[in-house]
């Protein structure tokens, strides 16, 4: 049995069947502090008065579109008469390209507000990387703990039903994905659900993204984020103007790491610094403590500790030190990448900070003030809507593999590798003498995870070089220094006001 009630509605209104909790995150994390959503507001209109455009198209720009309301019920699993009443969400902030595009979330702390934050963030994320579509965000009220997988099940799919009803799913019109306390089981679930109400819809498998492999996910996808951040910070620390403002020698190698987060994100953003950037990963910090080894934690041996003990506390090849989860912040090191929440960093401990490179690998971990403090300190901050739009990149790529119904590399790979077999042959007729490992580089096809990885890291490259490109812009026409955060959302808002005014208006005159 499923009942609904929905609103479209213009402007945020604090649903009152929301628990407690959930109405306090309408209010900030901090205090004195802006909430999410309006911090994603005063860096736009920060970033808005060095850019050119109408004041009229700027408010167009930042305003979200539509933010669809709904409340649903569904059967307790054990007692049919008994129903539990769900309030969930799903925003499109812009419709500039369509479709729109963003995760959904399950937690008891989302609200209406977080979930305009983070769409209006998507748009701007999705244009710094050059991912042709506008933003979008959904939640669902819940603990996901506190269910069982049945009755996720029927939420989930109840929430896609709705969506299917209003028109508010599907591959040219809004296209969600994993974000906090979902993955591929509930995109499993949605687009189930979606492809039993639009069969014919030859795309359709399109209309969600993070899905298992088997119901048309890409490979790359899981790891995707944290590898974008890895990518990202690995071009920063190549910049060698930058570098020498820090005083630090160029590359990664030998750099000193301390990650807030030891989720997807935050596990695959320390495990490729370790891996591929031989950087020595000091600490890593979770909700209730975090460990520190000076010479360095071993990062697969603390996710098979994590996973057999649900903690990364107690792991015996590091200290433990439990207590505040933001203490983590404050650990002298290199480059910190908080990967967990927002608002992490604050007016209260940005001065405490004891790193040269911020790398936000979570979205909103700093505060306005803090972004502030941060860059009068001359801390490089490398903001959240470039950094981690790695899985909105990857998503994209699925996106477009959904749509050719082909797996990337199906049509090439072979033939590449047949022709990488005649080139060693040819090497040896000359007398060259190749390893086995030279010869299977040379002849190896691309695997669809290798095309998604290169995808990826060309994207961060690039976008990364345009965020310096606008940077220099600002500074030299302001002759004061503009953060990259800056750079990246004037760059954003200039993408976004020039699709907008190049399609001009369908009623206009």
């Amino acid at each position: 049995m499923m009942l609904a009630r929905l609103a479209l509605r213009a402007r945020p209104a604090v649903q009152a069947t929301q628990p407690a909790a959930t109405l306090l995150r309408h209010y900030s994390l901090v205090a004195g502090e802006p909430t999410f959503n309006e911090s994603v507001g005063l860096y736009f209109d920060e970033a808005a008065a060095l850019t050119e455009h109408s004041e009229g198209l700027l408010e167009e720009l930042k305003e979200v579109d539509t933010v669809l309301s709904m409340k649903f019920a569904v059967e307790d699993t054990d007692n049919p008469d008994k129903l539990y009443n769900i309030q969930a969400y799903r925003a499109q902030h812009s419709h500039h390209r369509v479709p729109t595009k963003g995760g959904i979330r399950y937690s008891e702390f989302v609200n209406e507000d977080e979930v305009r934050a983070l769409a209006s963030l998507m748009t701007w994320k999705c244009a710094v990387v050059d991912v042709p579509f506008g933003g979008g965000k959904g939640g669902i009220v819940i603990n996901p703990r506190e269910w069982t997988v049945d009755q996720l099940e029927k939420i989930t799919r109840s929430y896609t039903m709705e969506l299917v009803k209003r028109n508010f799913i599907g591959p040219g019109i809004d296209v969600p994905a994993p974000d906090m306390g979902t993955g591929p089981r509930e995109m499993a679930w949605i687009i189930d659900t979606y492809r039993n109400f639009k069969p014919e819809d030859v795309s359709g498998q399109g209309a969600v993204t993070g899905k298992p492999l088997e119901m048309g996910g890409i490979q790359g996808r899981t790891e995707a984020t944290g590898l974008g951040v890895y990518f990202g910070i690995r071009e920063l620390c190549r910049h060698t103007p930058i570098m020498e403002s820090l005083n630090m020698a160029p590359g990664l190698e030998d750099k000193t790491i301390v990650v807030q987060g030891f989720g997807n994100v935050g596990y695959h953003t320390a495990l490729y610094f370790q891996q591929r950037g031989k950087s020595k990963v000091l600490a890593i910090g979770e909700r209730d403590g975090y460990v520190y080894n000076e010479n360095g934690i071993d990062i697969p041996k603390l996710k098979e500790y994590f996973d057999a003990n649900g903690s990364i506390l107690g792991f015996p090849a590091a200290e433990t030190v439990t207590g505040d989860a933001r203490a983590v912040l404050e650990l002298e090191c290199d480059i910190l990448i908080p990967a967990a929440l927002e608002q992490q960093i604050h007016k209260d401990n940005a001065r405490k900070i004891n790193a040269r490179i911020v790398g936000e690998a979570a979205n909103g971990p700093t505060t306005p003030s803090a972004d502030r403090i941060l860059h009068q300190r001359g801390i490089v901050v490398v903001p959240d809507m470039f950094l981690n739009a790695g899985g909105v990149v990857v998503s994209y790529f699925e996106w477009l593999k959904n749509l050719s119904n082909v797996r990337f590399g199906r049509l090439n790979r072979r033939f590449d590798e047949q022709r990488g077999r005649a080139i060693v042959s040819a090497l040896q007729r000359m007398g060259m003498e190749l390893t086995d490992d030279e010869c299977d580089s040379i002849v190896r096809g691309a695997s669809e995870r290798d095309l998604a990885h290169s995808g990826l890291e060309d994207t961060m490259i690039n976008s990364f070089h345009q965020i310096i490109e606008q940077q220099q812009k600002l500074t030299e026409r302001s002759g004061t220094s503009t953060s990259l955060r800056i750079a990246a959302m004037v760059l954003a808002i200039n993408k976004v006001a020039n699709v907008v005014q190049k399609k001009g208006q369908m009623l206009a005159g």
